[in-house]
């Protein structure tokens, strides 16, 4: 008996493991009066009430050290922030007001502090603003419908699917610590290395990062909170060539939180390599004829290849027509086809928080609208089509919502858009990545080529790019080279795929914080790389100060 009483008293005194705090009682307080209010008086004569309502608050916090040779040139940490939105819905579930079919609503923001009073009036505001452009939006619609009919199979699909009842209150695990002080020394010292390179140009390091918490309340009693954060690191500079061509180039590191971006000594020994590239790239000779052949693309540019096919917005992603837009391309009618090589299979996790020892920023457990999204989803599978993230707006192969709504990085609007958690490139029988470039160079021999390339990563002018001599397998730096698109058709039929696995952290389309695992290397045959021309600029009147004798 006394055992059970013990369990009980620790039970009772440990709470919750996902505990409102008293901000969290207020915001959901305001919003859940005024949405009560909303759906009982909100309406103007002869119009209709809202079917559905939902109530949004992002509260955020930003910092920004940035420095240039050694001195601090911008020095901000903002206090809270808040910015309240609203979607008003009319109709019902089959047939709605949205036209647009998109994460965004009416916002509006209220005081630093949290208020209950302030929160009313933000909500009453701005629902006004959302229920009297919903109606416009509707009049809208109704009059492109009548004289453009949608076909029967898009007609009859619902435009949202119903969300279940779910409370989800998540709290920070790791508290979000800036320093301003300790990151004004850090970026002072770092930014001073530029000093000792007199052809580096305009040069600058910095450190920037958000902490949001995003509050969501709807109509169908989904209630939920979810913090969203993340700190970057970067240097940035050029360098001039003799004949005039600038080469730009960004060196950055992204983390969740600014104690966990690198320490001092590491960050100065990634920006001093950074400058030591970017002056070899200055010095590299210029790729001046035409090349059609096998290239192995390494790290950051086999990545490239990944994002920019299966990660937009035409790729693995549902994607519904706005209302009297021009269709877009999608890969719908090809469900149950071939889209890639068929040793890949992708899949995507959500809760998923490490990998290989590296955390993964994509991780999460409830979506921006309130759905709870399955822990792994295969995409592809043995390089076939299955299926589609989606959030609730439904298309005719993804007619249900995989919880993958995001909430959109940004402090200043409460904004969500479909992107995955953690997508995973996983290759079957992949080649030894000590045998990657062999095989490159095995390609080339086979076509009769003296050399190959091999591109390490994609940024224009500072594309990385090497040209390797098939007898002795020597690499030589060269710049200036436009590498032909890889598109799908490209990925169907891979050379070779290494087994080795890259993992990063990324801002997809500079939105949603997501993670990639991916081969860290893939040969793809008959790739054409040509000679640039890129624009000159005329020599400064006077030379870079830190050149003067």
């Amino acid at each position: 008996m006394r055992y059970y009483i013990l369990l009980l008293l620790t039970i009772l005194f440990m709470g919750p493991l996902s505990a409102q705090n008293e901000t969290d009682d207020i915001i959901f307080k305001a919003m859940q009066d005024e949405m009560k209010r909303t759906q009982e008086q909100l309406v103007l004569p002869n119009s209709p009430k809202p079917f559905y309502v939902s109530y949004s608050v992002a509260r955020s916090r930003s910092f920004e050290v940035v420095g240039t040779l050694g001195g601090v040139t911008t020095s901000n940490a903002t206090g809270w922030q808040t910015v309240c939105a609203s979607q008003l819905l009319l109709g019902d579930y089959q047939h709605t007001n949205d036209t647009r079919y998109a994460g965004a609503s009416p916002a509006i923001g209220a005081s630093e502090e949290v208020d209950y009073d302030m929160l009313r009036r933000a909500f009453w505001m701005v629902s006004d603003a959302s229920y009297k452009f919903a109606l416009q939006e509707q009049a809208a619609k109704d009059a492109y419908l009548k004289g453009n009919p949608l076909p029967a199979e898009v007609a009859a699909l619902p435009e949202l699917t119903k969300a279940e009842p779910v409370e989800r209150i998540i709290n920070r695990t790791v508290p979000f610590e800036f320093d301003q002080a300790k990151w004004e020394s850090v970026v002072s010292e770092v930014s001073k290395i530029f000093e000792e390179y007199k052809d580096i140009y305009n040069s600058s390091v910095g450190v920037f990062g958000t902490e949001i918490e995003f509050y969501k309340e709807t109509s169908e009693g989904v209630k939920l909170k979810q913090p969203v954060s993340y700190a970057s690191f970067y240097a940035t500079a050029y360098v001039m060539t003799d004949d005039g061509v600038k080469i730009a180039d960004t060196y950055s590191l992204l983390a969740e939180n600014p104690q966990d971006l690198p320490s001092l000594e590491e960050l100065k020994k990634g920006v001093r390599n950074f400058a030591e590239e970017l002056l070899k790239l200055k010095n590299a000779p210029v790729i001046d004829e035409y090349y059609s052949g096998p290239v192995l693309f390494e790290d950051g540019a086999s990545s490239g290849i990944f994002v920019s096919n299966l990660l937009n917005q035409g790729g693995l992603f549902a994607l519904r027509q706005a209302i009297g837009a021009k269709q877009a391309a999608t890969l719908e009618n090809r469900v149950g086809r071939k889209i890639i090589d068929n040793r890949l299979t992708v899949k995507n996790y959500t809760t998923l928080d490490k990998y290989n020892g590296v955390n993964l920023m994509g991780a999460y457990e409830i979506d921006a609208e309130g759905v709870v999204p399955a822990k792994e989803m295969t995409l592809v599978e043995n390089g076939i089509l299955k299926t589609f993230l989606n959030g609730r707006i439904p298309t005719t192969m993804a007619p249900q919502s995989t919880g993958s709504s995001r909430f959109v990085a940004a402090g200043n609007n409460v904004l969500f858009t479909t992107a995955p958690g953690t997508i995973h490139i996983q290759v079957e029988d992949g080649l030894k990545p000590e045998k990657m470039k062999k095989a490159l160079i095995k390609a080339a021999k086979e076509e009769g080529l003296d050399y190959a390339y091999i591109v390490r990563d994609f940024g224009g002018l500072a594309s990385h790019i090497y040209k390797v001599d098939v007898k002795d397998g020597s690499e030589t730096q060269v710049r200036f080279g436009t590498v032909s698109a890889i598109n799908l058709a490209k990925m169907k039929r891979m050379r070779e795929i290494s087994s080795k696995e890259n993992v990063s952290n990324y801002i997809l389309n500079r939105q949603v914080l997501s993670s990639l695992i991916y081969p860290a290397a893939v040969l793809i045959d008959d790739v054409e790389i040509n000679e640039a021309k890129p624009n000159k600029e005329k020599a400064p009147a006077l030379t870079f100060p830190l050149q003067r004798q």
